[in-house]
């Protein structure tokens, strides 16, 4: 996807009034700088000063007061939390990995290397969403639990539009067989007669939204340009870099 904004902030969604990005590292960045470029997450290692200076950046581009930017402290769980008063109590954001909110203004965001970003919006009623979703999230349920949250506070799944943000594609999604044996036959593949089984995350949470009669997506389609493994001078990437590095980032809002 071309970035319409720079070399950072790049357009997912804009529909009605809710809308989301995604980052990227910026200015091109050497693989083995596992921290260079833009990256807010502030607990994988990173130096305080270079997280907070990125959320600075963030905060200027949006033009919100940190205070209202919400970003939890992911931890592969199925838990997601309704933001639904400021200020949000920061315990609830620890082992959390989905946020939803109906608040305008209130910048919902989630950082991830590898794993995939997805961006849920009701612009009609107004209510967003955003799910960290690995596999061990994916399969758990944490895309399914965004939208029961979604709806609990009058999003309706027949209004609901997605987008998926930078993550493995399938090519280098390489998994054990204890994993792959979890997912449907139909996201399970051997690129290139590989031994090890691969699995299309993006493609099961397609499966999974379907389910709920979500089937249209915004924002840019997905394609292997986004892919996090392929692009690590681009997009952080865990598999790349180690997981000791930087964490792109996808925030939505309501304006």
């Amino acid at each position: 996807m071309k970035a319409l904004l720079g070399d950072t902030f790049h357009p997912l969604v804009a529909k009605g009034s809710c809308r989301a990005f995604y980052t990227s590292r910026g200015d091109t960045c050497s693989p083995s700088d596992p921290y260079g470029g833009f990256s807010v997450c502030h607990y994988t290692g990173d130096l305080q000063v270079h997280t907070q200076a990125c959320l600075s950046t963030l905060s200027e581009f949006i033009k919100s007061p940190i205070e209202r930017i919400i970003i939890p402290a992911q931890t592969h769980s199925c838990n997601v939390e309704i933001i639904d008063t400021l200020p949000f109590p920061e315990s609830r954001l620890e082992g959390c990995d989905a946020l939803v909110t109906n608040i305008r203004g209130v910048v919902l965001a989630i950082n991830t290397a590898d794993c995939v970003p997805v961006v849920l919006i009701d612009p009609v009623n107004n209510i967003i969403g955003v799910a960290h979703a690995g596999w061990r999230g994916a399969i758990g349920g944490i895309v399914e639990r965004t939208v029961d949250a979604m709806q609990k506070i009058g999003a309706s799944p027949y209004e609901m539009n997605y987008a998926l943000g930078p993550s493995i594609c399938v090519e280098c999604f390489e998994v054990g067989h204890e994993v792959a044996d979890r997912f449907p036959a139909e996201v399970v593949s051997h690129p290139n007669n590989s031994i090890r089984p691969h699995i299309d995350l993006q493609k099961f949470i397609r499966l999974r939204l379907a389910d709920y009669g979500i089937t249209k997506e915004a924002g840019q389609p997905w394609d292997n340009s986004m892919c996090t493994r392929h692009n690590p001078e681009k997009f952080f990437s865990a598999r790349a870099l180690g997981t000791s590095s930087g964490r792109g980032l996808t925030f939505a809002f309501i304006i």
